[in-house]
């Protein structure tokens, strides 16, 4: 059985993936979570469905599941199951990102004006790029498709 040196514990790959699987679901989670907070009508026109921008957007909020983890971590009321998964997940995660492409994707991290969505930003948006949907944002909305039918 492989398994993944963390802190001198070996853990099994098939855990190891369901611990990043979990990460990313919080990311996702994070995601729907801001599709629903104020967002400008261009937001809207380009993004109206929250499971499928979750499913397309869910890298640009890992930063923002980071952090929760890294704070569930400092809370003495985390259970030491969920610790050690978080702990685990942080360390896992921050190995996969060593030497590769950062991600340039803007982090939205919660409890900030982007998170919550700006009244005036909005309008502003709709003044500067008009509401017709963006080309960009079908595209990834196809790609979320196939890969829910998959």
């Amino acid at each position: 059985m492989k398994t993944v040196d963390i802190n001198g514990e070996h853990i099994p790959v098939s855990e190891c993936t369901a611990i990043l699987k979990m990460l990313y679901n919080d990311a996702k989670e994070i995601a729907g979570v801001f599709h629903g907070m104020n967002r400008s009508a261009k937001f809207r026109i380009n993004w109206p469905d929250e499971t499928l921008f979750a499913e397309s957007e869910w890298k640009s909020f890992v930063s923002a599941a980071r952090a929760m983890y890294a704070d569930r971590l400092g809370d003495p009321k985390t259970p030491p199951a969920d610790a050690r998964k978080m702990h685990i997940a942080l360390v896992l995660q921050a190995r996969l990102a060593k030497g590769q492409e950062t991600d340039n994707r803007l982090q939205l991290a919660p409890n900030t004006l982007q998170f919550e969505g700006d009244k005036h930003e909005n309008k502003k948006v709709a003044e500067t790029y008009g509401l017709k949907p963006n080309f960009r944002a079908q595209l990834r909305q196809g790609a979320a498709k196939l890969a829910r039918m998959h």
